[in-house]
């Protein structure tokens, strides 16, 4: 099966190309790819997940999501006061994660690693269903890691670039033939 691409269809193909190259970038946005670095685990009263941005930290802003469910029925803690701690390798930081009206059942806040390396982050959890204290760790990598949109862009341009050379080739052939 042959592909044969007009010049208008490359030319979008490339320009779709482009702009996943460009928003592939490591910014952060709202509607980033966010990784699970604690899934459901139980500290006291509270079943916990808990989401960074970026996906790979590194060295600059750290966004934390904070799913937080009572650990016997599941029921989303809205009325909660969830500090966040952080120590490493470079200056601590604390932040008060807070719900909005709009997104009761997720708690945020930002964080600033410094430096390269591994960090413990500290949760400290109260509301009127009881107090708990939770720890885990995160490494600041030197990049942002594995990033699939660079893959998907790059297959997209080889394609636009495979498809234009072969229907070069195919007219060269027809005219000169």
């Amino acid at each position: 099966m042959m592909l044969r691409l007009s010049g208008r269809v490359a030319v979008w193909l490339a320009l779709l190309g482009m702009a996943a190259l460009l928003s592939g970038g490591g910014g952060a946005s709202a509607n980033g790819s966010v990784r699970l670095v604690v899934i459901d685990e139980t500290a006291g009263p509270y079943l916990l997940r808990v989401g960074v941005l970026p996906a790979t930290p590194t060295v600059g802003p750290l966004h934390l999501s904070i799913l937080l469910l009572e650990a016997e029925g599941g029921a989303v803690v809205e009325d909660a006061t969830v500090k966040v701690a952080i120590s490493g390798p470079g200056v601590p930081g604390a932040t008060e994660a807070a719900n909005s009206p709009q997104n009761p059942e997720l708690y945020e806040g930002n964080l600033w690693l410094d430096a390269l390396g591994e960090w413990a982050v500290t949760l400290e959890i109260d509301s009127p269903r009881g107090a708990a204290t939770h720890a885990f760790g995160i490494r600041a990598a030197a990049d942002g890691g594995f990033n699939l949109m660079w893959v998907i862009a790059g297959a997209a341009a080889l394609l636009v670039a495979g498809s234009l050379g072969w229907s070069q080739w195919q007219r060269r052939r027809r005219v000169g033939g």
